[in-house]
C-alpha cells in the first residue's frame, strides 16, 4: 500500500526526477494505460451466437459495463470535484481492486446474473481518471501532461483488446478472459501510482498564472453553473457528439474491421492506435506553447472544429479512397480531436481566464456523464427497438451528420465566449 508517510520520506532522493515534467506525464499516461486493462480486454471477444432478450449478448455487456460508468461520471461530479490532494492515490488503488474483483464475479457467476458485475466494475473504474487529473490541473504545463493522459487511453484502447485477444488465443473462456487480462495490468499499475504521489503540487506562480485548484463546495458548483452554463452546454454537447462514435470505434472495432473487409489480427488494434496517439498528443501537447489563456481557449476551440471538420471528410471520401487501415486511424483522430481538447486545454484554459473557483474534475464529469448516458441511450435503442440496425453503416453515417453539427456548435460557442469576456 502507498502511504503519504513513505511519500515525504523518498521524495527526497527522487526530488530532482519527480520535478521534471517528463515524471509527471510518464505517471499519468502509464496508469491510465494500465487502468484499461481493468476495463477493455472483454470487447475483444465477438460473443457469436451469443444473445439474451433477443439483443446480442455484446451489446448487453457493453451497455452493462457503461451503465456503471455512467453512474460513476454523476457520482464523480460531486466526489471527485471534492476529493483532496492527499487521498487520490489511496482512492485509484481502492477503485481498482473493487473493479479487479467485479470481473472475478464475473467469471464466477453465471449469465445473466453476471451482468451486475460488469456495472460493478463500471462504477469505480469511471472515477480513476478525475483521480489522475487532480495531480496534474493548475500547472504550466497541463495541457501537456493531460494530453499525455489523454493519448493513454487511445493507445490502451487498442492494446487492452490485443491482451485480450491474446489471452482467448490461449484458450482462455471469453468469461474469464476480463480477470486474468486484470491480472496482467496489476503490478504495472502499482509502480505508476507511486510515480503519482511524488508529483509536486502547483507552485505558487503557477497558482498565479492558472488559478488555485482546491475542492470544490456546492456553492462553488453552483455559482459555476450559473455563471457559465450556455457555454458548459455547448462543450457537452460536443462532447456528446464524440462519445458516440468514440464508443461505438473502440467498442465494436472488430465488426467495423469486417464491415470494412479489413483482417484484423491482435496487433492490428495496437498498430491504429500508436499513430492516433502520436497525432493527438503532438497536437494537444503543443497547446502548452501557449501562454495566453485567452489566445490559447480559442485555438482550442479551432481545434476541436478540425477533428469534426476531418470526420465530415472520413464519412464522405473515406470508405471509397482511403485503406482500411488508414480510415481507422482517420476516424480516431477526428474523433480524439474534439474528445480531448476539451477536457485537455478547453476547461484548463476557461478556469484560468474566468478565474471562478473550480476544477477540472468538475467539469469533465459533468460533460462525461452527458457522453455515457447518450451512447447508453443508442445502445439500448439500437438493442430494442432497431436489433437488425448495421451498426458500422450507423457508425459511418454518424461521421457527416454529427461532425456537421459539431462544427456548428463550435462556432456558437466561440461567438458566446467572445461576448463572455468582453463583459
Amino acid at each position: 500500500m502507498i502511504t503519504y508517510i513513505s511519500r515525504e520520506s523518498k521524495s527526497v532522493s527522487f526530488a530532482p526526477w519527480t520535478k521534471h515534467p517528463l515524471w509527471t506525464m510518464v505517471a499519468a499516461f502509464g496508469c491510465y494505460f494500465c487502468v484499461y486493462g481493468f476495463r477493455k480486454p472483454f470487447t475483444a471477444g465477438q460473443y457469436i451466437d451469443q444473445y439474451w432478450l433477443g439483443i446480442h449478448w455484446k451489446s448487453i455487456l457493453i451497455s452493462s459495463q457503461i451503465a456503471g460508468y455512467m453512474l460513476s461520471k454523476w457520482c464523480g461530479i460531486f466526489f471527485v470535484s471534492a476529493i483532496t490532494w492527499e487521498k487520490r492515490a489511496s482512492a485509484i488503488l481502492i477503485s481498482i481492486s473493487i473493479a479487479e474483483i467485479a470481473l472475478l464475479g464475473f467469471g464466477l457467476v453465471p449469465k445473466p446474473w453476471n451482468l451486475l458485475f460488469l456495472v460493478m466494475n463500471g462504477l469505480p473504474l469511471g472515477m480513476i481518471f478525475g483521480y489522475i487529473q487532480g495531480f496534474l490541473e493548475g500547472k504550466k504545463n497541463t495541457e501537456l501532461y493531460i494530453a499525455a493522459l489523454g493519448s493513454s487511453f487511445i493507445l490502451a484502447d487498442g492494446v487492452s483488446k490485443s491482451v485480450g485477444l491474446h489471452i482467448l488465443n490461449w484458450g482462455i473462456q471469453e468469461i474469464w478472459m476480463p480477470f486474468f487480462a486484470g491480472l496482467c495490468y496489476s503490478l504495472p499499475l502499482l509502480f505508476f501510482v507511486w510515480m503519482l504521489t511524488l508529483i509536486p503540487k502547483p507552485s505558487k506562480q503557477e497558482i498565479a498564472d492558472r488559478a488555485e485548484r482546491s475542492p470544490m463546495t456546492h456553492a462553488d458548483r453552483l455559482n459555476l453553473v450559473k455563471h457559465l452554463w450556455p457555454g458548459i452546454l455547448a462543450f457537452s454537447f460536443l462532447y456528446l457528439c464524440a462519445s458516440l462514435l468514440r464508443g461505438i470505434r473502440s467498442d465494436f472495432a472488430p465488426e467495423l474491421a469486417k464491415f470494412l473487409q479489413f483482417t484484423i489480427s491482435p496487433e492490428t488494434y495496437a498498430q491504429t492506435e500508436i499513430w492516433v496517439t502520436i497525432g493527438i498528443l503532438s497536437i494537444n501537447g503543443s497547446l502548452v506553447v501557449i501562454r495566453n489563456n485567452k489566445q490559447a481557449f480559442f485555438t482550442s476551440l479551432l481545434t476541436i472544429a478540425c477533428g469534426f471538420i476531418l470526420l465530415v471528410i472520413a464519412g464522405f471520401w473515406g470508405q471509397n479512397h482511403v485503406s482500411p487501415f488508414w480510415l481507422i486511424v482517420m476516424t480516431g483522430f477526428g474523433i480524439y480531436l474534439p474528445y480531448l481538447t476539451i477536457t485537455t486545454s478547453v476547461f484548463e484554459r476557461m478556469i484560468a481566464i474566468t478565474r471562478h473557483k473550480a476544477n477540472i474534475g468538475f467539469l469533465m464529469y459533468i460533460v462525461d456523464s452527458i457522453g455515457y448516458l447518450g451512447y447508453n441511450v443508442m445502445l439500448l435503442t439500437i438493442g430494442f427497438i432497431f436489433p437488425k440496425l448495421n451498426i458500422s453503416e450507423l457508425f459511418f453515417d454518424g461521421t457527416r451528420y454529427l461532425g456537421f453539427i459539431g462544427i456548428a456548435i463550435c462556432l456558437l460557442s466561440a461567438i458566446y465566449f467572445r461576448k463572455k469576456l468582453r463583459q
